[in-house]
């Protein structure tokens, strides 16, 4: 058994053929029709560092301290890598982890120690879109653009897209190479990763994609033959197909994965697990982006694809990305460690169950989502958040610096079923008090059922 952990940045569930998206996504629909599509999938936090530290901890950002994209994770936090390294697995991390403040320290080539730290046997890390271009770090991405002769032009573009003018360039197509972007440089690590591991050694691959996060920059090629902006997009409208270009060559470059196994004689014994750190909001309430606890920003893709996972099958059970540590470890028969909150999916992916959880539970910060597969409460809403000192300097919003007990200015709850597109807020509505009330002592149970006490933390794991 091996297994290939894959991950995109920014992609919501609902943008692939499969999820009845008009975008053309065939090597993921291949994968769901030869699998199973878990379609109630939500991240822990609509926002990279924290989601992807839940993700590797195991751990809920209350517990882990990683509430943002300016904290990060202790280097000698316990991971559920420990355990399959243990076990003699070859653990990679090809791609994406941004486990560290890249907007703090550039320098990603003296962090893979701390990545190796936390489990992995080979790191080949970068540092995503805005970190190689506007932010200026130095990761392996960068020595490949300096290779092949483009950096300075590269860093030139990508400079326009900076802190202050977040919307110039963003939907500027690939100028070079297509072989030369981000994702495709991930691509060709995850290839060569798989082609030196010895035929009869397990592996666990952690292949982190930076698309389609933005810039939305993929080349032409991937535009041509995209469907009309849907009408529900009014916020730049042009950022549609850009943005649906991109998760059509992350599809492409999976494509390229699922090959190289077949040419290895490795796709038979390898599951494939494809999921996001968190969504987009792609126009939905009139916003792009994340951090937002609505649908669009909280709710991810999620597809496992291997031995033993009947092929074909949906389920609508509701399931965390933290519950990736817990699985993963349950599929090579090991146990993670004694901090994961994780929950395996084995039971469910094997028919055994047809439930998971009674809620997903996401955060922000400060503002707490409870989703009970009906019902869904915003214990704090961004999005009618009437406090605007706090999105400006020095705090930037809940992505960098607004305090973590900050208390709601605003609540939402919404009936899915009836209101999908949660355009109805019932919070205020005197007929739904008991409602109310009932979802807000499921989510207060879910602070305590999710609560671990300080002196739980380790002194150190190596």
């Amino acid at each position: 058994m091996n297994v290939i952990f894959i991950t995109s940045d920014h992609h919501r569930w609902d943008y692939m053929g499969c999820a009845g998206c008009e975008i053309p996504t065939p090597n993921l629909d291949a994968l769901a029709a030869g699998g199973c599509m878990l379609e109630n999938a939500y991240c822990q936090s609509p926002l990279c560092m924290p989601s992807r530290t839940a993700m590797t901890l195991g751990r809920y950002a209350a517990n882990t301290g990683v509430y943002a994209n300016r904290n990060a994770p202790d280097p000698a936090a316990p991971t559920f890598l420990h355990s399959l390294r243990a076990a003699d697995i070859h653990t990679g991390m090809m791609g994406k982890l941004h486990h560290h403040v890249h907007c703090m320290d550039h320098d990603y080539n003296k962090h893979e120690g701390d990545v190796h730290r936390w489990g992995f046997n080979e790191v080949r890390e970068v540092s995503g879109k805005r970190g190689a271009g506007a932010v200026h770090c130095e990761c392996r991405y960068t020595a490949f653009l300096r290779k092949v002769g483009i950096f300075d032009e590269f860093r030139e573009k990508s400079g326009r897209f900076g802190e202050t003018t977040f919307q110039s360039g963003i939907t500027d197509p690939w100028e070079w190479d297509p072989d030369y972007t981000q994702d495709a440089f991930i691509r060709d690590l995850g290839i060569e990763f798989l082609r030196e591991q010895p035929s009869k050694r397990p592996f666990f691959l952690h292949l982190g994609f930076v698309g389609p996060h933005p810039p939305f920059d993929a080349p032409p090629v991937f535009r041509e033959g995209l469907p009309d902006t849907p009408s529900n997009v009014k916020v730049n409208p042009d950022w549609w197909p850009a943005y649906a270009a991109c998760i059509r060559e992350i599809d492409q470059h999976v494509g390229s994965i699922v090959q190289t196994l077949e040419e290895l004689g490795q796709r038979e014994n390898t599951m494939i697990i494809y999921t996001s750190d968190h969504g987009d909001m792609a126009g939905d309430h009139d916003k792009w982006g994340k951090v937002l606890l609505y649908e669009g920003s909280v709710h991810v893709p999620f597809i496992v694809n291997g031995p033993g996972i009947p092929a074909g099958w949906r389920s609508d059970a509701l399931v965390e990305l933290i519950d990736i540590g817990s699985t993963v470890c349950d599929l090579f028969g090991v146990e993670s460690h004694e901090l994961d909150q994780g929950k395996s999916l084995l039971p469910l992916l094997k028919g055994q169950t047809d439930r998971h959880r009674d809620s997903a539970y996401c955060e922000m910060g400060s503002d707490k989502m409870l989703f009970d597969g009906r019902y869904k409460l915003l214990w704090g809403d961004l999005l009618q958040d009437t406090r605007d000192h706090w999105q400006n300097p020095p705090h930037n919003g809940p992505a960098f610096g607004r305090p973590v007990n900050l208390s709601p200015d605003r609540i939402a709850l919404y009936d899915l079923e009836k209101d999908p597109k949660e355009l109805n807020n019932l919070a205020y509505d005197p007929e739904h008090k008991d409602l109310l009330n009932e979802m807000i002592t499921k989510l207060l149970n879910r602070l305590i059922e999710n609560s671990q006490s300080s002196r739980m933390n380790p002194q150190s794991v190596m």
